[in-house]
């Protein structure tokens, strides 16, 4: 998104916490640069505020918790026009404050509405954005690769997810949907990338690993750093999670032409078909979805091709920056903006109604 703020005309100061990953990007073009601790205290709002407010700021967008929190507080003090972001469902205050809210998908907006933290004229649904071009269709020699690497045969019907195994992404599901595959005598297995979440165990999930049937056909891989590209060791990307907003996952196997099938969370349903859609812990659905799959590879092509295109055009920055941008008018239409009176100058300030 900054990238392309920057391409489109505008000025970006960019605050971090210490040593994030985002500090250490190279952007397309001059970033201001202001380390935060995003701490409430006077001494840590002064130091952050102070050099928001002398920049010259036009409206800060806040994503995070203590963003937002920081930001609650600085919009009282500034009167600055505040746009949050909501990255998931959860009670938080400085939403009331917000003169925007964007949520990622319609299932975030309506958990928002309903708790009356956010008021429907407030809240907008803006999915994360997606740059495709960084990522190609999967060649045979890609597979090939990414499967010698992890030691997968050619030939198998590789399922496949990356995300953090534990209760929220259900990853218990995907052993049932492969134990109804290899029950069926198709030759699949299930590849997972990413952790096992310590802090919430799966009920279920170390006895459902040692069923029989399963033997040798589970590869947990682990967390990697080159998650991306072992995902085109996949022939199927599965995502059977209770909940999401705007999972990214998912987007990085069908920009690269791999189909997917998933529950119906997050903005899912705006980027698949209805009939590879289904409610969570439907298995059977899911199952027959990827028996489909597993029996008919010009479907898997066509499918992973139309999941790309989908991908491509919906999610692309230059066809979701307009839409940050129609966010950003609002909530200066329904600020009350009391810091111009600090700017050293304001004539020099974009206000809407005026040319950029």
């Amino acid at each position: 998104m900054i990238d392309n703020q920057i391409k489109a005309g505008h000025e970006v100061m960019l605050i971090h916490p210490r040593k994030s990953w985002i500090e250490r990007q190279k952007f397309a073009g001059p970033v201001k640069m202001l380390q935060s601790s995003f701490r409430t205290n006077p001494t840590d709002l002064r130091n952050t505020g102070y050099p928001i407010r002398d920049w010259g700021r036009t409206l800060v967008h806040a994503h995070g918790s203590r963003a937002n929190k920081f930001l609650m507080i600085f919009t009282i003090a500034d009167g600055a026009p505040a746009v949050m972001t909501a990255h998931t469902r959860q009670f938080q205050i400085p939403w009331r404050f917000a003169h925007a809210v964007v949520g990622l998908s319609r299932q975030t907006a309506d958990y928002y509405i309903k708790r009356l933290l956010v008021s429907p004229s407030r809240m907008h649904i803006v999915p994360n954005m997606f740059d495709s071009a960084a990522l190609q269709p999967v060649s045979a020699e890609a597979r090939s690769l990414a499967r010698q690497k992890l030691g997968i045969r050619e030939n198998t019907f590789l399922l496949g997810s990356v995300g953090l195994i534990g209760v929220r992404k259900r990853q218990i599901d995907m052993l049932a949907i492969l134990k109804q595959l290899l029950e069926k005598g198709i030759d699949a297995e299930l590849m997972l990338v990413g952790g096992l979440d310590g802090k919430e165990g799966m009920p279920g999930w170390h006895a459902a690993l040692k069923d029989p049937i399963l033997n040798g056909k589970v590869h947990l891989v682990g967390p990697r750093e080159d998650a991306v590209e072992l995902v085109a060791a996949m022939d199927l990307f599965l995502c059977t999670s209770i909940a999401e907003e705007a999972p990214i996952a998912p987007l990085e196997a069908m920009a690269q032409a791999i189909p997917a099938i998933s529950t119906d969370v997050g903005n899912m349903e705006d980027l698949l078909p209805a009939d590879r859609l289904f409610t969570v812990g439907d298995v059977d659905g899911l199952s027959k979805a990827a028996e489909r799959f597993a029996r008919n590879p010009q479907w898997q092509v066509e499918a992973g091709a139309a999941d790309r295109q989908k991908v491509t055009e919906q999610l692309a920055p230059e066809a979701m920056l307009p839409q940050i941008e129609d966010i950003y008018l609002a909530a200066l239409s329904r600020a009350r903006d009391r810091g111009w009176k600090y700017f050293k100058n304001p004539a020099d300030r974009w206000v809407p109604g005026k040319a950029r």
